[in-house]
């Protein structure tokens, strides 16, 4: 296989839009910075999702901005969370499904941060077995870490 083969874009199906848009559905999402509810974009969703395979399939998509809110912590500073669109979460749901199997296959199995059959309970886990090995953990916060 040569490097154009490898690198060559994979075609977006309409089947592959409508199980993303299934998936982020049953997430039942609130609306991104177009204030589009759920059930608005239920009511036109074959508009929505043709307008996003079209532009998906034709390599023209872009993600609109990203609505910011800011979640209260306990200890009185603010968490900012950002939510997008319904159609942009639809988008990024086509490119977790094709991505993630690939990726899934090279990722540390020690690795458990957003992982698909992994969780916070069994990286605790983890590091209960491995602190009967060793007597010393690391633990990363990228973003404070640069």
């Amino acid at each position: 296989m040569n490097l154009w083969n490898e690198t060559k874009s994979v075609p977006i199906s309409k089947e592959q839009v409508w199980l993303a848009y299934k998936k982020v559905h049953s997430n039942h999402g609130s609306a991104g910075v177009d204030q589009i509810s759920m059930e608005e974009y239920d009511s036109g969703r074959s508009k929505h999702l043709y307008k996003l395979w079209n532009r998906m399939a034709s390599g023209s998509y872009f993600p609109p901005p990203v609505k910011e809110v800011e979640i209260p912590k306990k200890d009185g500073k603010v968490r900012k969370l950002g939510i997008p669109t319904i159609s942009d979460r639809v988008a990024q749901m086509v490119i977790k499904e094709q991505l993630e199997p690939r990726f899934e296959k090279v990722f540390s199995p020690h690795s458990y941060g957003y992982r698909p059959g992994k969780n916070a309970h069994q990286a605790l886990e983890q590091v209960r077995q491995n602190c009967r090995m060793t007597d010393w953990v690391i633990d990363l916060d990228i973003k404070r870490f640069f």
